[in-house]
């Protein structure tokens, strides 16, 4: 409707077309659409009222999409006609199962890497969000038309991955369990700090890696390959997914890092300092760093974690150029500028940066010892035992299956619900309540709607029309879901998402409230009541997925 309403004044104005600002006004009484004049000033007419007056008489409503068209000063207030809209409306959602998808990706491929951490740790709630946003962003490219590629980086090659491997040599493998191997590598770090050995052996190994030793090589993949292997289970419950999986050796022992050292050389930008390290010049660059430079290698020339970053963040740019995402905390942005000044020093555009705030744990339930990470499993299960009781509080059952859904939407709908650049305050007995921004909240609304329907299950009219000025709100609102989809392409914000989810979940308690249906004797407006709230549901379904939570028909 916006689209239409550009066209009309395009006619009308002399006037670049985004000048027009089409807002919703702030009260009903003002219309459905609205536009500051002023923005429309053009050589011929400086005064916003003229300007305003001059559209409301020149305006063609060919299509007879409004029943007014009303000047207030210096504004032109658009009302709709809201029984041509809303028949076209929810005619549009039932036809379309990707309703709200424009197709923008037109598969197109689309690369996006996240979570990515080291494999000697288990997942912790901070890192969650990492994976809850990247995971927001996958289903958001893919719901658009995109062909999506969710990477993960996976740390075989530094010295933390070798103290592991010397622990692992030395008190075995025991069980293979995530908490033991965590448990040796514990061990053989404390150690290491009063054994300068140890220390020793570690960096040895690592120059066997980069010298090529495909033994060592391989028992430093399949310790991490275990790793990883324990942790991908963690994300499976959250039913977060990658395609593929790359590990840093990968870049060391093919020459792939001299060669990168070799281009850098020839820009006059490498140097070795009074240590034997080489590092890399970003004199020139704005990034806050006491010193212009990064550091590549170590004394004896073995690579530090940023020469592999640098590798592997060109080799993704090599298989997509165009459309290529990874997401970091916010702690991580210095340090991607600096790689980012690389890649340009080398002639690439680095992938588009996607940056958050940490996450904060809210009430004693949650709370920690000297400040210790929460797990993620540990994060679960709290939530998981909070549900467990709100349950049986109701005297209530419910299924293994379903109660994993409800986690998993506690969880999610809370952490996305916050911008992403601004500290997540996460308070359990919130996340977990049937009322309020939650995704209880959400999910129990979809299971009212299906218990609706479900009990009215009737032949439905192919006339549609309302009599309730809650049906032409909600029906407005399911309107604008591909424009909020659209703005996501732009803006990756998952909490602009969940308050447009809530804003609809809203507006059916409303219409619950205020509009029958069973009783209804009306044919047509109960059919039309239905529909409305069939369209409904496949929105917030369609929305739900793209935060990645499941729905369910009833509790």
């Amino acid at each position: 409707m916006k689209e239409y309403i550009k066209k009309h004044i395009l006619k009308i104005l002399k006037v670049d077309e985004d000048k027009i600002k089409i807002e919703i006004p702030p009260k009903d009484n003002m219309g459905d659409y609205s536009i500051q004049c002023a923005n429309l000033r053009n050589e011929e007419y400086s005064n916003p009222i003229e300007i305003a007056n001059l559209i409301r008489e020149k305006f063609n409503d060919e299509e007879n999409n409004f029943s007014l068209i009303k000047v207030m000063g210096p504004y032109i207030n658009f009302y709709l006609n809201y029984e041509k809209f809303n028949a076209e409306v929810i005619k549009d959602i039932e036809i379309n199962d990707h309703y709200g998808s424009l197709n923008q990706g037109n598969n197109e491929a689309l690369l996006i890497e996240h979570t990515s951490i080291n494999p000697n740790a288990e997942p912790h709630i901070g890192r969650c969000r990492n994976s809850l946003i990247g995971d927001f962003m996958s289903n958001l490219y893919g719901f658009t038309g995109y062909e999506v590629e969710r990477h993960y980086f996976i740390n075989d090659i530094g010295k933390k991955i070798a103290l592991l491997v010397i622990g692992i040599e030395e008190y075995g493998l025991k069980d293979g369990n995530f908490s033991s191997i965590l448990d040796t590598y514990v061990k053989i770090s404390n150690r290491a700090k009063e054994d300068e050995s140890i220390d020793q052996k570690a960096f040895y190994y690592l120059q066997q890696v980069e010298s090529g030793n495909t033994e060592m090589v391989q028992k430093f993949k399949e310790i991490t390959d275990i790793c990883v292997e324990r942790q991908l289970q963690i994300f499976d419950t959250l039913d977060i997914h990658f395609d593929v999986f790359t590990h840093e050796s990968d870049f060391v022992y093919n020459n792939y890092l001299d060669n990168i050292l070799k281009r850098l050389d020839k820009t006059g930008r490498l140097h070795e300092d009074e240590l034997g390290r080489l590092y890399v010049d970003l004199s020139g660059y704005d990034i806050p760093t006491r010193e212009p430079v990064l550091v590549l290698t170590r004394s004896n020339k073995t690579s530090l974690y940023p020469m592999r970053d640098i590798a592997y963040t060109i080799h993704k740019i090599e298989l997509n150029p165009k459309n290529n995402f990874i997401v970091l905390g916010e702690d991580q942005e210095v340090y991607m500028k600096q790689i980012s000044a690389v890649l340009d020093i080398l002639g690439y555009k680095a992938p588009k940066l996607i940056s958050y705030s940490y996450v904060l744990l809210d009430g004693d339930k949650m709370s920690t010892s000297a400040g210790t990470v929460v797990l993620v499993t540990d994060f679960m299960k709290a939530v998981k035992n909070t549900l467990i009781n709100e349950f049986n509080k109701r005297n209530s059952e419910i299924s293994v299956d379903k109660l994993n859904i409800l986690v998993n939407a506690c969880i999610k709908f809370t952490m996305l619900n916050v911008s992403k650049n601004k500290i997540v305050n996460f308070n359990l007995e919130n996340a977990t309540s049937f009322v309020g921004e939650s995704g209880m909240y959400i999910l129990y609304s979809l299971v009212r709607i299906n218990s609706i329907l479900k009990n009215n299950n009737i032949e439905l009219t192919e006339e549609i029309k309302f009599n309730n000025e809650i049906e032409n709100k909600l029906v407005k609102e399911l309107s604008l879901f591909p424009e909020v989809i659209d703005e996501l392409l732009t803006s990756n914000e998952p909490a602009h998402l969940t308050k447009y989810i809530f804003g609809i979940a809203g507006l059916f308690s409303k219409f619950y409230e205020q509009v029958n249906i069973s009783n209804e004797v009306d044919v047509v407006l109960k059919s039309s009541r239905i529909r409305l709230l069939k369209s409904t549901a496949k929105v917030l379904t369609n929305a739900l997925s793209i935060l990645g939570i499941k729905t369910i028909d009833e509790l």
